[in-house]
Order: structure tokens, then C-alpha cells, then sequence
């Protein structure tokens, strides 16, 4: 008896009868409470009237391998002054509920886990993965955060939706936390959701730090009046590796497949998107016929065509400028960069040049510094990764909020459940269901 009370967890002096058995491989736990007087929650008198006994099947998370249902011998009290019936109060589970409250903790405590499911959860807990998701839906509402002073916007592509597949992140810069979840990235909506958050708290957003996509330049213009734009700088070193690339596959397809030119294009062109190429012991190559080390193989890759040449040693001018330069010098420098690629008649350099002299004062303020860390979406690609997991993991979400609270839950160590309950379970507008014969 008093083991069984230990691990359930409650007072032995409230127990009146327990025992345990085993049957068809279910943990049973048999147990009644010892009586006592009852308030009723109508009138609020207190009564001894037993009308009846009721048997409570209640599912229990207590052992990990094995079913555990409890087996509850409930009184149902009925009140001397007003006539109302109702059941003892009991420490298991609450009103109206066959799943105990440890069962219920337990289910939130490993969907804290990005990479659980509801499906795992609920073989974990013996419990249909319905069930899990519908504890999750009533208990975990994660409210949108406060904008900080610097804000991490991004997409990522997340949802089964034919409407938009595509979730737009808010995240803070110097706290990690993520701040909120939209459903999409398009301008209409971002507008519409940016204008129910007040002027004064908008105001108080110093920086916004996005990639280079126009529509998020456009809403933070027109809705954030203080805030400087900055892009990330992976985003501006991407597009020009793939410009040099561009050219690479361009040039390469100049060459008959069975030339060395073609062979050196194709093999080795990981070597002019690398940021540095390190010394390294010469191999013997056999296309070639002679030992070569990677910087050789960089010369010969450079020596085949002048613009390859040239769109590399723009790329390589870049990434000095990018890993080298500070907020104060920036300007001249990147004028400097400027001046170098309006030079080149590279169709794709040309591009390049365009891209950066649009973007120039949003390049420019990513070399500020805030609170020792200059201003990037590094951070945000790492949350990116975690909204993934759980998408996968999952096998996909069709229900938002649900995606949105359980990303919310997960990413943001301060989220924690309401334990009260009283939330509206989330439920998707749908079509209703046609009639149907069954078979």
C-alpha cells in the first residue's frame, strides 16, 4: 500500500483501500479514498450524502513499458440542501477527464523536445497521438513576444499548404527567442499584421536584419519609421559565388568533355568558391600525368579563361572587403569594390554590380556592431533548421497555429504551458463532410 501511494505520489492518509495487479500485460491500480465532507459547487454547503459509487478507468503514465490505468472507486456525493449530485474530488485527474494529470505533464514536458512527435509521445504514454495533440492544443498557447530593438526576419519553406508554403520567422537578435510565426511571406499579409501592432512599440525596432527579398525591404520601410535595414552578408557572398559559378559552367561548356579544360571545370570547382585554398602535399593526378597540390590546380583552372580569371578575383576582392572591413571604413571600401566590378563587361558581374549598388546602404549597416556581434541571420538559419526538424519529423503540418505553438514551445526556453485549461482547443476551417455510403 504504501509503495503503491509513493509512486502514484499522493498522501497515505488519504487512501482507504489500494492494490495492484496484472492483467494482459496493463499495470492495474485498484484504490479508493477514504470519505470525507464535500463542498458542493452549487450551493456551497458541505455534505456526507453518498448516492453512489462509480468505477473511474483513468490512463496513467506511470511506467515507461508498460500500460498503467488506475482503477478508481469514485463516490458521487448529492447535496442535502439543494438536491445536486456530484463526484469526490481526487487527486489523479481532473473533472470530467479519464487521463491523469501526470499523464497530461508528461506529454508537455516531451513535446518540449523539437525532435519528438505526437506520435512517439503518445506510444510513450500509451495514449492515441488524438489525444496528445489535442492536450497540446488546449494547454500550449504561446503568445507572439514584444519586438526588441534589433529583429531577425526570414522564411523558411515549412507547410503543406497550397495557399503559401512558406512561414515567415521573427526572431531576436541579441536573446534568440523567437518572437513570432506567420503563415507567409507576402507583402498584403505582412502589412495586415505589422499595422495591429502599435505605432509606439514599432517605434522602439533600431534594426531589421533580412536577406536580400524585396518585399521585406518594402513592409519594414513603410511600417518601421526608426529602423535601419541590413542584410545579411552569407546572402551577398551567395549570390556572388553563384555568379562565379555561372560563368565557371558557361565557360565549361566551351569545351569538348574529353578535354583537360572541361576535366579541371568540372572536377575542381569547389576550389573557386573556397575562401581560401591551403598549401597541400602534391598527389599524382592522372589526367594530368604529374603531381599536383590545390593551389597548382587553382592556376590552371585560372589560367584557362581571362573572365574566369577576372569574376574570381572579384569574388576574392569581396571576401576580403566582407571579413576585413568595420562599420567606418565600409563606405569607401565598398565604393572602392564598386568602382572595380562597374569595370568588367561579365555579364554576370554586371549583374552582380546592380545587385550591390541597389543594395548598398543595407550591406553598409551590416557592419554594425551590437553588443560585441556584428548584425547577421546567422542565428536564424540555425532556427530554420529546428522549424525543419519539426516539419519532418512530424511529416508535415496542414493545422498552422498547431505548427506555430509547437515551433513557439520548442524554440523559446521561457514558453511554458497553461496548466489551467481553459483554452478553446485549435481546430482548422475546413469543408464540411459529404454524405456517404458505407460499403
Amino acid at each position: 500500500m504504501f509503495i503503491l501511494s509513493d509512486m502514484l505520489g499522493i498522501p497515505q492518509d488519504i487512501v482507504s483501500d489500494i492494490s495492484s495487479s496484472n492483467q494482459n500485460g496493463i499495470f492495474m491500480i485498484h484504490l479508493s479514498l477514504k470519505v470525507k465532507p464535500h463542498a458542493c459547487p452549487s450551493c456551497g454547503h458541505f455534505t456526507s450524502h453518498i448516492k453512489e459509487y462509480k468505477i473511474k478507468h483513468i490512463k496513467h503514465s506511470l511506467l515507461n513499458r508498460q500500460q498503467c490505468l488506475i482503477h478508481y472507486k469514485a463516490r458521487r456525493f448529492v447535496c442535502d440542501f439543494c438536491g445536486r449530485s456530484f463526484f469526490e474530488n481526487n487527486p489523479f485527474s481532473s473533472s470530467g477527464r479519464s487521463i491523469s494529470n501526470l499523464t497530461i505533464l508528461n506529454v508537455l514536458n516531451e513535446l518540449k523536445e523539437s525532435n519528438a512527435t505526437f506520435a512517439s509521445v503518445a506510444r510513450h504514454n500509451f495514449i492515441s497521438s488524438t489525444k496528445v495533440q489535442e492536450i497540446f492544443d488546449l494547454y500550449v498557447h504561446i503568445p507572439r513576444k514584444s519586438l526588441p530593438d534589433v529583429v531577425c526576419i526570414d522564411e523558411v519553406y515549412a507547410l503543406k499548404d497550397n495557399h503559401s508554403k512558406y512561414v515567415c520567422l521573427l526572431l531576436d537578435f541579441n536573446s534568440h527567442e523567437l518572437i513570432d510565426m506567420l503563415p507567409e511571406r507576402k507583402k498584403f499579409s505582412l502589412f495586415k499584421y505589422f499595422d495591429k501592432i502599435s505605432i509606439e512599440e514599432r517605434s522602439h525596432v533600431r534594426f531589421f536584419v533580412m536577406d536580400m527579398y524585396y518585399v521585406y525591404r518594402d513592409v519594414i520601410l513603410s511600417r518601421f519609421s526608426n529602423a535601419r535595414i541590413a542584410v545579411d552578408s552569407f546572402h551577398v557572398v551567395m549570390n556572388i559565388n553563384k555568379a562565379l559559378d555561372n560563368v565557371r559552367i558557361r565557360i565549361m561548356k566551351g569545351f569538348k568533355k574529353d578535354s583537360v579544360e572541361y576535366y579541371l571545370l568540372k572536377n575542381f570547382k569547389w576550389l573557386l568558391l573556397e575562401k581560401e585554398v591551403r598549401e597541400n602535399k602534391r598527389k599524382f593526378n592522372r589526367r594530368l600525368n604529374r603531381y599536383v597540390n590545390y593551389p597548382q590546380l587553382l592556376d590552371l583552372i585560372l589560367k584557362i579563361s581571362p573572365e574566369l580569371n577576372e569574376a574570381y578575383l572579384i569574388k576574392d576582392r569581396y571576401l576580403l572587403f566582407n571579413s576585413c572591413c568595420d562599420f567606418h571604413n565600409a563606405e569607401k571600401d565598398f565604393n572602392d569594390i564598386l568602382y572595380f566590378i562597374s569595370k568588367s563587361k561579365i555579364p554576370e558581374m554586371i549583374a552582380i554590380y546592380k545587385m550591390l549598388n541597389n543594395w548598398t546602404e543595407e550591406i553598409l549597416n551590416s557592419f554594425i556592431v551590437i553588443n560585441g556581434r556584428r548584425l547577421s541571420n546567422g542565428i536564424m538559419e540555425s532556427r530554420n533548421s529546428i522549424v525543419k526538424l519539426i516539419k519532418k519529423t512530424g511529416n508535415g503540418y496542414v493545422n498552422f497555429a498547431r505548427f506555430r505553438n509547437r515551433c513557439m514551445y520548442c524554440m523559446n526556453k521561457d514558453s511554458n504551458p497553461d496548466l489551467s485549461g481553459n483554452a478553446i482547443p485549435i481546430k482548422m476551417k475546413g469543408h464540411k463532410r459529404g454524405p456517404y455510403k458505407k460499403q
